[in-house]
């Protein structure tokens, strides 16, 4: 699952938002989540650092926002992946 961590004080975080509501329209089977860190009971892995974060898995692939391409791109090769 695609999870992109964002913060209210974060002036990348409403352009996250948008890229994750563009990926959810090219591609509806990549599960994605948003995720505010200053939300209450918001769970946060230990490897995200700044915003916006974008991980798969729990593992970081991007930092910042990227094209909707190379974002698009990232989540479906990973999608594609087998589970281990």
């Amino acid at each position: 699952m695609l999870h992109i961590y964002v913060a209210e004080h974060c002036p990348g975080s409403p352009t996250a938002h948008i890229k994750a509501a563009r990926l959810q329209e090219r591609a509806p089977e990549i599960p994605v989540a948003v995720v505010d860190i200053g939300a209450p009971g918001a769970v946060v892995p230990p490897a995200v650092f700044g915003t916006p974060t974008y991980t798969w898995n729990d593992r970081i692939i991007l930092l910042g926002n990227r094209s909707d391409q190379e974002l698009l791109e990232r989540a479906r090769s990973l999608h594609e992946q087998p589970a281990s």
